[in-house]
């Protein structure tokens, strides 16, 4: 889950490489490091902690070099200490890694017994020693010759899930990358090259980029790239264009990213309906939505799978999907996924949910699905990711490059793209009339002004925050769709401000949880104005007479609920179909305005990293 940045070209200055990795410092944080290559040898800093530690020693860097590369990390192997901290070298060799080496301890072993002393105790430094080791067994060749020999063979002898940035001194002008299960991206401007674990770090330098695939080495040099298998065989591929911009990636005027892509709400979902309802025809664009090339009028179930915010994003589409398309849903974690019997064939439709495409258990279940004989969807905000790439479509949900590490406009845009593919498959499956397929166009297209109305509450909801940041643990609770939304609210809270939350459908609370109601217990209650409504209203009155204090979200203007809750949220009127949407948007915000009040680090809470790329 590291961030990595790669440069060769006419010449870099730290100031490059700390500006990338803050770009990926989403993908962990809890140690850096950059190694730069000159005509006088090799400078490598690093740092324990963020990015700020390792800013105090740039000075100590050349003040360009032609080829570089850094590290931001989330640690897995050793901790978060300095000796830890990546690039590691052995001889001429400087290499950094993100991903995990599942045989290091075996390797390690050998290595020692050849001699080779280990500073630290990741699992990367035993990669750095055996190509070194690999490298001085070749005896032909000039240097990058050895080393391009060397690292095939190296690699053929890892397992597990890597990608590599690699430097040496008898290959000056050469940055050598190999990956295998864990992200990478080549990016290319006019006399440089560079590599990224993600496009964020790059869209400033150049908007030309090509997608890594498993089991691939890279040489990158000034001039171009070239590009090989594990077995040496040349590997031909067009870069693709990405147009996401800087701005995107800037706060933009807000305290947080993550306060700023919760405002990013409505353009994610508008942007990901865009081009993709005719209203004129009243039918889903196939082609743009990427699924015209599936089956779907011959489908018999959906399978979706994903983790985290993704997996609520999928549970609360199952909803929708099953009561218009009238086909069954289910939804699974990713990471239980693989391990189970396979029940897949061909009139099976797997979906992958991720917001980066490259989420390690989210990869896994979908190679599994389609080797099994499934049709296979990729729903992802990152174009060309790896999931995408080993699906048979995919799906773009077009939030934009989200850099907070709890994940709000995705989750947005992740429903919204399984609401029109829920859509889709009713109009293949003519399970709706022409008039319900274009009354819920017509609904989709209200969500965006909908949910900017409900962004309007943050104001009031700061203010809400202050009697809740001592909570030591909080219930949700929510019926139908709103369970999912229960979950997300849950979640995010646990993220930001560590408080112990937990999250219930409704009617399960009366089967165990509601022992742990009493006067000094907060319920967050959903409850819009929906056929669940009535329900849930019995199960808010039961918390009540067990003296629960109870923070209400509901409609506006619901005289019953302001009159049953202790505090109240109100979101604007609307239909069933959208509440969903509004309904998130408080608890997003709940969230993070209790994390500012309790002074955590709401864009990067710690033990986490935007993009989970190991198992």
């Amino acid at each position: 889950m590291c961030g990595v940045i790669g440069y060769v070209g006419g010449g870099a200055g730290p100031s490059f490489f700390l500006n990338a990795l803050r770009r990926l410092e989403y993908r962990g944080y809890d140690s850096a490091g950059i190694a730069m290559l000159t005509p006088d040898g090799v400078a490598i800093e690093r740092a324990e902690g963020k990015l700020s530690q390792l800013e105090k020693k740039l000075d100590k860097l050349p003040a360009s070099a032609k080829v570089g590369i850094g590290h931001t990390r989330w640690a897995t192997h050793g901790k978060p200490t300095e000796n830890n901290a990546h690039p590691h070298r052995s001889g001429p060799i400087v290499l950094l890694h993100n991903g995990i080496i599942e045989n290091y301890r075996q390797l390690k072993e050998d290595l020692t017994a050849r001699g080779y002393k280990f500073l630290s105790e990741t699992d990367t430094e035993v990669a750095a020693h055996l190509l070194h080791d690999e490298y001085l067994r070749q005896k032909s060749g000039s240097p990058e010759e050895r080393l391009r020999s060397a690292l095939r063979s190296a690699v053929r002898q890892l397992k597990g899930a890597f990608a590599f940035g690699i430097i040496c001194t008898d290959t000056p002008e050469t940055l050598f990358a190999a990956k295998l299960g864990s992200p990478l991206v080549i990016g290319q401007a006019d006399g440089e090259s560079y590599m990224a674990s993600g496009i964020t770090a790059l869209v400033e330098h150049t908007r030309q980029f090509l997608v890594v695939e498993d089991h691939e080495i890279v040489m990158l040099k000034p001039d171009g790239i070239s590009v090989e298998s594990f077995e040496g065989k040349p590997v031909s591929r067009p870069f693709s264009k990405v147009e996401w911009s800087v701005s995107m990636m800037e706060k933009g005027g807000y305290r947080h990213f993550m306060l700023k892509e919760i405002h990013e709400h409505p353009i994610a979902i508008a942007q990901t309906l865009n081009g993709r309802i005719e209203r004129d025809s009243g039918r889903i664009n196939l082609a743009d939505l990427g699924v015209a090339k599936l089956p779907l009028g011959n489908l018999q179930r959906v399978q979706i799978v994903a983790c985290g915010t993704s997996y609520y994003a999928a549970l609360l589409s199952k909803y929708f999907i099953e009561n218009h398309a009238k086909i069954p849903v289910e939804v699974d974690l990713a990471s239980e996924y693989r391990y189970r019997t396979s029940t897949v064939n061909a009139q099976t439709l797997v979906i992958a949910v991720s917001q980066s495409g490259e989420t390690a258990d989210t990869l896994q279940a979908v190679k599994s699905a389609r080797a099994n004989g499934a049709q296979t969807l990729a729903v992802v905000n990152v174009p060309g990711s790896t999931i995408a790439h080993n699906c048979h479509a995919e799906s773009l949900t077009k939030a934009g490059p989200e850099i907070g590490v709890a994940s709000t406009k995705a989750f947005a845009a992740q429903v919204t793209a399984l609401y029109l593919l829920g859509l889709a498959l009713a109009q293949e499956r003519q399970t709706l009339g022409q008039a319900g397929l274009s009354m819920l166009m017509d609904e989709l297209v209200k969500i965006p002004s909908l949910v900017e109305k409900a962004l309007g509450l943050s104001e009031s909801i700061e203010k809400l925050a202050n009697r809740y940041q001592q909570n030591t643990s909080l219930l949700f609770i929510g019926r139908g769709p709103q369970w999912p939304v229960a979950l997300e609210g849950s979640l995010k809270l646990k993220e930001l401000s560590y408080i112990h939350a937990e999250a219930y459908a409704a009617g399960e609370l009366k089967h165990g949880p509601i022992a742990l109601i009493d006067e000094n217990m907060t319920v967050v209650c959903l409850a819009p104005r929906d056929s669940y409504y009535e329900k849930t209203v019995s199960n808010i009155e039961e918390i009540k007479a067990r003296g629960g204090r109870i923070l209400a979200v509901g409609q506006e203007n619901d005289a019953h609920l302001l009159d049953l809750a202790d505090d109240f949220i109100g979101i604007p009127e609307c239909s069933e179909t959208i509440q969903p949407f509004m309904t998130t948007v408080p608890l997003h915000l709940l969230a993070y305005w209790i994390a500012v009040r309790k002074g955590t680090d709401v864009d990067q809470p710690r033990n986490l990293a935007k993009s989970v790329t190991v198992e």
